[in-house]
């Protein structure tokens, strides 16, 4: 095992800091709307939304892309990319080179979301990748939550000065042309054989759907937790932005102690983060207070992020290091899938049962059911 250099594990976690920015600047779409008054409010809305269609499909092309071009090839490409076409908005007051540029952004980030988690899959090993796994998810969620206050703050100064957040690519760039060696080239095995290829894709499509059903429960709770504090008159809309601020925080703290809790609660991780999801859920449409539900939102991003960490962290135990890029991948899209569903699911829901509880209820349930399963076959 190799001795961990610190500035190289900096520049590494930097990678994932732009990767969850595309809604960073939807806080402009009210200027958006009269600036470009004879568009619709769903075209705006999508030119927000539209980074991640494209970035889901470079993350599909990735394991054709690794082929081609070296991790520092398109670790480059993408940052300069992501830097260039996400700043262009600040430049033009076009609308189509606008929407392009915003398509083309999506590209960069999706050349480097698969890098950013097999850079740390591929340079290191035990507990030393799993730290760093569960650290690479708080760093997306802390970049998240700087960069949407920096593109609010710069909101004071027009609509198009905040689309310079995305000129922090810049930074990282040098960071890791500085700081990441380059990773020594090794002959590539082939996965072919009898039966390799099943034995490979079935625990990657479970860890695929068990991703999406993770961000999808994330982005759910994110979008009703709100609705539910307001329209119950438990807290004005600023004290739901706080709760939501909160649960984003524990996100972070999800990622960041993931490590120490894998380590700490070995085979009984799964069963207590679930567990503990489950109830985080189940406290939202029992209480009667606002403090039970920042309780229960708490708990709630602090287990997914954790369980989201340790997908990645066993990918490489379950799997060859030559099928971790496809892998990846796949968990990946998994994981962008369960976020754009999530609308569509409580959509649904909405229609068969008009409840801003059902949600919280139905992924509880979920969650308990598989914290169940974990543990009967941890003592199987």
């Amino acid at each position: 095992m190799k001795k961990v250099n610190i500035t190289e594990v900096i520049a590494i976690l930097s990678l994932s800091f732009l990767l969850t920015s595309t809604y960073s600047v939807s806080g402009v779409t009210p200027t958006l709307l009269k600036a470009f008054s004879s568009y619709s409010r769903s075209s705006i809305e999508f030119l927000v939304s539209i980074p991640s269609v494209s970035m889901i499909i470079m993350i599909a092309l990735s394991p054709i892309i690794a082929r081609i071009f070296s991790e520092r090839i398109t670790i480059v490409l993408g940052l300069l990319i992501a830097g260039l076409a996400g700043i262009t908005p600040a430049f033009t007051s076009s609308f189509s080179l606008i929407f392009i540029s915003r398509i083309i952004t999506g590209i960069g980030f999706g050349l480097i979301n698969t890098q950013a988690v097999s850079i740390i899959s591929e340079r290191f090993t035990g507990k030393e990748r799993a730290h760093l796994l569960g650290y690479r998810t708080s760093i997306e969620t802390l970049g998240q939550a700087i960069l949407t206050l920096i593109a609010g703050q710069l909101l004071i100064l027009g609509w198009q000065p905040a689309f310079l957040i995305y000129s922090i690519a810049f930074p990282i760039l040098i960071l890791y042309l500085l700081f990441v060696p380059r990773k020594p080239v090794s002959p590539r095995k082939s996965t072919a054989g009898k039966g390799s290829h099943l034995s490979q894709f079935l625990p990657v499509l479970i860890s695929a759907l068990f991703g999406g059903l993770l961000i999808a429960t994330n982005t759910a709770s994110s979008l009703r937790i709100p609705s539910y504090i307001v329209e119950n008159n438990l807290g004005s809309t600023l004290s739901a932005n706080r709760v939501l601020s909160l649960f984003m925080f524990a996100g972070f703290l999800g990622g960041a102690f993931f490590g120490k809790l894998f380590t700490y609660l070995n085979k009984y991780f799964l069963p207590v983060l679930l567990l503990t999801e489950a109830l985080g859920l189940f406290l939202v449409p029992i209480s009667s207070t606002i403090y039970f539900i920042a309780i229960g939102a708490f708990l709630g991003g602090f287990c997914v992020a954790g369980v989201l960490s340790s997908i990645f962290a066993r990918l490489p135990e379950k799997i060859p290091s030559n099928f971790l890029n496809i892998a990846n991948a796949m968990v990946l899209i998994g994981c962008n899938l369960g976020a754009t569903m999530a609308p569509l699911f409580l959509s649904g829901m909405e229609k068969i049962y008009p409840s801003l509880t059902t949600p919280f209820i139905i992924f509880g349930s979920i969650f308990l059911l598989l914290s169940i399963g974990a543990l009967i076959k941890n003592r199987g």
